[in-house]
């Protein structure tokens, strides 16, 4: 079967949980014998739009094509017709038999819509709430949750106002204008969203988002967790006389409430002599979002138990999460089920994750792991405080991880889907 998997951004440049989920899938689908390729954009201000270049990463083909990632139009920034047409033009050089999307950030949605025109099949795996929200995350500006605005999709807040042409809508102002381009790209996405054959997610968070945003109706959707890849370590024993080692691993940016960890550490490292009981350490890129990085520095200031270690390269995780007790997980949007969890759970490592979406959907709390409330720095503080302390709770929790799928057997569900 020739299999195309299509995705905004890959790796090794960009190492994301959805990036890495369609490179697995892409090697396992190599070594039981299908053809693949992994069509990607990339900004390169050097060279033309729709340029591309053939290569190869791990073994597994990639074609990388150039993407200013920018826009003259707001409207461009959900239809993307030029994109759309740019991947029409692979499709038809390539002839796959099924098109699997990671993600359609900066193809567009439309892309679904081309594939049915060529008499493609798809496959979308969601991973964000992009086709719902132009920020992603459904989160407003103030860092509070948002609702997504129902199948309405009434919610301009997000949308770069700077590339809305005014008059180009029938609106009376600014903000009217704004409101009608919200509802006009939900409306969009619905439609077009109803060429997928089949919509996969790793979260029933996910699902039931987009079906209040009206996104799903007649598609067949499948709840499918990520596969992992590699040995499952034995649980640990703590040392209680040593150190608890905390981890953080994912990007440096609020959504990802890193803030969030680094105040309940801050304020645990006051705390003599309970404090020095606790390290964390910090792994991601500080440079993506400076402001932010320069904050959390600001924050960590004075407390040595504290250390911002920078990225790693790909397939570096378990090395990395093996120098750790717990990874947390401080996100304070409703994320989708962190691979970053599953991958604690097989280095026999404990999560402890905010109580929201697809991180609660993956913790069992008191069984495999501890959540603590959105935001809650002082309940993740208490929650690390009884995981250096209380004598057995690591042990136990360790102990009690879940059985996960792994890459094979999430990738033989993934070809019934290509086959239906």
């Amino acid at each position: 079967m020739k299999v195309l998997i299509t995705i905004h951004d890959y790796l090794p440049l960009h190492l994301g949980g959805s990036e890495l989920h369609a490179h697995q899938v892409a090697k396992e689908l190599l070594r039981k014998g299908h053809e693949v390729n992994v069509l990607f954009t990339e900004r390169d201000l050097e060279r033309p739009e729709g340029d591309f270049t053939e290569g190869e990463f791990e073994g597994v083909p990639t074609i990388e094509v150039v993407h200013s990632r920018e826009y003259p139009d707001l409207r461009q920034t959900w239809e993307q017709t030029f994109f759309a047409e740019v991947f029409r033009a692979q499709l038809l050089r390539l002839r796959p038999d099924v098109v699997h999307f990671h993600h359609l950030s900066l193809w567009g949605a439309k892309c679904l819509e081309v594939a049915r025109e060529e008499g493609v099949r798809t496959v979308l795996t969601l991973h964000d709430f992009n086709l719902i929200c132009s920020n992603s995350v459904l989160l407003k500006e103030d860092r509070d949750l948002c609702d997504g605005g129902g199948e309405r999709g009434d919610c301009s807040t997000c949308l770069p106002a700077d590339l809305l042409r005014e008059e180009r809508w029938q609106a009376d102002s600014l903000a009217d204008a704004l409101q009608c381009a919200a509802r006009e790209r939900r409306s969009f996405h619905q439609r077009v969203l109803q060429c997928a054959d089949v919509v996969v997610s790793p979260s029933q968070t996910l699902i039931d988002r987009f079906q209040v945003a009206g996104m799903l109706r007649a598609q067949r959707t499948e709840l499918l967790m990520y596969g992992y890849p590699g040995d499952r370590a034995l649980a640990r024993v703590r040392d209680m006389a040593a150190p608890l080692r905390v981890g953080y691993v994912g990007g440096i940016y609020p959504s990802k409430g890193v803030h969030v960890l680094v105040d309940a550490l801050a304020k645990l490292a006051e705390v003599s002599p309970v404090g020095p009981g606790i390290e964390l350490v910090i792994h991601g890129h500080m440079d993506w979002f400076p402001d932010y990085s320069a904050g959390l520095l600001d924050a960590a200031q004075g407390s040595a138990s504290i250390e911002f270690a920078g990225p790693f390269p790909a397939g570096e995780a378990a090395r990395i999460l093996a120098g750790f007790d717990v990874l947390v997980v401080p996100s304070i949007w409703y994320e989708n089920r962190p691979i970053t969890i599953s991958e604690a759970f097989l280095a026999g490592v404990v999560p402890v994750v905010t109580d929201l979406g697809g991180m609660a959907e993956s913790v069992r709390n008191g069984v495999d792991g501890l959540v603590f409330p959105r935001g809650d720095s002082a309940a993740l503080g208490a929650a690390l405080l009884r995981l250096a302390h209380e004598p057995g709770l690591f042990d136990k929790l360790s102990a009690g991880r879940p059985d996960l799928p792994d890459i094979p057997a999430v990738t033989d569900t993934l070809l019934g889907f290509y086959h239906a």
